[in-house]
């Protein structure tokens, strides 16, 4: 299965609105993509609506599969939108949020399909579905001038949505991208074994690989067994995805290589890495910014894949200098 195996059109699978209402009743989740703009009317052909009992608002992005968001609205200095990535949801990003809004702008994150709060179909799944329901969000919420951030997988989706569609974004940040390739570099051979061993563990107990997961997360978080945070996160890991969104989005990870998206980005472009991430190698950042023209990398000297717990004060101050 690959990205493009499922038809747009399939929807048949159920939208799990019983796993909706547990998710509703109190767990979140991580990792993220950010979208900077104006905001307006909804058009009526995809017009958003509050969730009943969710707390977010709701949006159609296929026949049949409607998307989360949360939506913290605190001005006019603009909005923004995170997208989290594998296999997290909005709820991973709450503080990051509150802190734009406090600032003056309108903060929304999106539940991508398959997990979170969002409608999780059978399929179909991928970089380019990801990338194309975030073009309907924006447009659903009149979004233009936007600044897209994204996380890990989440960066790559919005590395994505930059290169194929991009009509309404006007600067990009990534964070911990997985890209140009999530298999890159000179520790490839060790990545390409964790990612295999994920993939053999969602096939037959993925609280196995979502518990080593957890243990290299975080550079701030370390202990599962005692550390209540970890604790949350796993259950984050676990309770907000779907398995078939999950399981696709590793072999997205896999197989989808965005070396020619980067060259095709043209709007200006921060990238955020870790020079400790154990998740993906600094190296991951350096070619994502030197493959996007007028791309500047920044990097953060304490944290570990979490960017935006483990050195929260200066992701935030990074990312409120570059949209002002």
């Amino acid at each position: 299965m690959n990205q493009q195996a499922n038809d747009e059109n399939d929807t048949t699978g159920r939208r799990g609105t019983s796993r909706r209402t547990v998710l509703a009743a109190g767990t979140g989740a991580a990792l993220g993509a950010a979208a900077v703009a104006g905001a307006g009317a909804a058009p009526a052909a995809a017009a958003p609506r509050s969730g009943s009992g969710s707390g977010g608002t709701r949006i159609p992005v296929a026949p049949g599969v409607e998307v989360n968001i949360a939506d913290l609205n605190g001005g006019r200095r603009g909005t923004v939108v995170f997208v989290p990535g594998w296999p997290l949801a909005s709820t991973a990003l709450e503080y990051n949020l509150l802190f734009l809004a406090d600032q003056g702008y309108r903060a929304i994150a999106l539940d991508q399909r398959g997990f979170g709060l969002s409608d999780a179909p059978y399929g179909p799944y991928g970089y380019d579905v990801w990338a194309r329901d975030i073009q309907t969000v924006l447009e659903a919420l009149s979004l233009r001038d936007v600044t897209l951030v994204g996380h890990s997988m989440g960066g790559a989706v919005a590395l994505r949505h930059a290169s194929r569609f991009g009509n309404r974004i006007g600067k990009l940040v990534v964070a911990e991208p997985a890209a140009p390739r999530f298999v890159y570099g000179p520790q490839s051979a060790g990545l390409a074994a964790g990612l295999q061993a994920l993939i053999s563990g969602y096939a037959a107990d993925r609280t196995v690989p979502v518990r080593d997961l957890t243990k290299n997360f975080f550079a701030t978080h370390t202990d599962v067994a005692t550390d209540p945070f970890l604790q949350f996160f796993e259950r984050q890991c676990l309770d907000q995805a779907s398995l078939p969104a999950s399981r696709a989005g590793l072999i997205a990870l896999r197989d989808d290589d965005l070396t020619a998206d980067l060259a095709r980005i043209k709007v200006p472009t921060r990238v955020f890495h870790a020079i400790n991430d154990k998740i993906l190698p600094l190296d991951h950042g350096q070619a994502v910014a030197a493959g996007i023209r007028g791309a500047r990398l920044v990097t953060f000297a304490t944290a570990g894949h979490a960017v935006y717990v483990d050195e929260r004060d200066k992701f935030n101050s990074e990312l409120l200098s570059f949209i002002r």
